[in-house]
């Protein structure tokens, strides 16, 4: 299996599908941890030492935001029921929920548009303040970075303290995620993209390369974390071991439905900010439905957790380096997914 992997990657690293990665397969008793190709391919190339640090892209929106927003509903300090402006009194429809955010089923857009010219987080919020919603809330699911950084704002708003500060002390330090954080050791960081607008010319590299939470200094509730494939295995272990830092009957709503759409042929099932991924999408076609969560990133990126099979795969990548448009990872995911099941010995 191992060898299956890394060639399946090495073709990929060789066909300029992505720059390089890091990967991990977690069992209960586990982690087995690799790297292969570049960390980066300019100004200069430079070989992936294993203890890079990627820029994780949306998987903060799951291991951070959705984590944290669960532990206040734990706490009592939120309901999945609190509405949005009770906490946030600018936001102006006043019927939208935490657990309308936390599936994708508010009825926000996806995304700001031109986010690139934003500069600040006064102006990504006069924009996030202003929408209107483009279908009925709970009756559609468009993924949306907009409703997620409004979580990490009530997240903020409610404790008082700054996303990156509460992450590591209720998730980063109780699991023993070391190289875990909202600003990273700049010196580890893998580059991203050649940014080249009026906000920012040049190669991203320890900055947040998604433009909302580069406007909002990097601290947002839908991307800005920087991990490694071995941090994101102890938290997947965890899990796995009903060992997480949420109790175990919060720890359901990780995998309890939400809404569930059909979307180009599969059916995607949103949970308490996580995905439920279908047959052939970024966990292949032999995991299990209903006891299976994970999510996937911009920057190439996805994970997921098989409580059933007891498994789990997280695979941390710079596929936008040097420019987005190169990143040819996506269609790898499926292919590793099944190389996981079908010889792992789990079929």
């Amino acid at each position: 299996m191992k060898e299956s992997i890394r060639a399946l990657l090495l073709e990929g690293i060789q066909e300029g599908k992505f720059p390089g990665c890091q990967y991990a397969i977690v069992t209960p008793n586990s982690i087995d941890f690799n790297y292969v190709g570049q960390k980066q391919l300019v100004p200069t190339v430079e070989a992936t030492l294993g203890n890079e640090i990627y820029d994780v892209a949306s998987l903060s929106k799951v291991v951070s935001t959705t984590t944290l927003t669960l532990k206040l509903v734990e706490k009592g300090l939120l309901s999945f029921e609190t509405t949005v402006s009770s906490v946030l009194p600018r936001f102006k429809h006043e019927h939208i929920t935490i657990k309308d955010l936390l599936g994708h089923c508010s009825g926000l857009p996806a995304d700001i548009k031109n986010a690139k010219a934003l500069k600040n987080k006064d102006e990504v919020f006069e924009k996030i303040y202003a929408m209107d919603l483009i279908y009925e809330t709970g009756k559609d699911y468009v993924y949306s970075d907009c409703g997620f950084i409004l979580l990490g704002e009530i997240i903020e708003t409610i404790t008082k303290e700054k996303i990156n500060k509460l992450a590591e002390a209720w998730i980063f330090k109780p699991l023993g995620m070391k190289d875990s954080s909202y600003l990273p050791d700049l010196s580890r960081v893998v580059p991203t993209e050649l940014r080249a607008d009026d906000v920012y010319q040049g190669l991203l590299k320890g900055k947040v390369h998604d433009e909302k939470s580069f406007a909002m200094g990097g601290l947002s509730g839908h991307a800005g974390l920087f991990s490694t494939a071995s941090d994101l295995s102890i938290f997947i272990q965890s899990i796995l071991n009903d060992e997480f830092v949420l109790g175990k009957e919060m720890t359901t709503y990780l995998f309890k439905p939400i809404i569930s759409k059909e979307i180009s042929g599969l059916m995607v099932t949103r949970t308490y900010g996580w995905l439920k991924p279908d047959k052939g999408s970024f966990a292949g076609h032999f995991h299990d439905l209903n006891e299976t969560i994970g999510h996937t990133g911009f920057t190439g990126c996805h994970m997921f957790i098989d409580r059933k099979n007891k498994i789990g795969f997280v695979l941390l990548s710079n596929a936008v380096h040097p420019k987005r448009e190169l990143n040819g990872i996506i269609p790898l995911r499926s292919k590793i997914g099944d190389i996981i099941y079908q010889k792992g010995g789990i079929l």
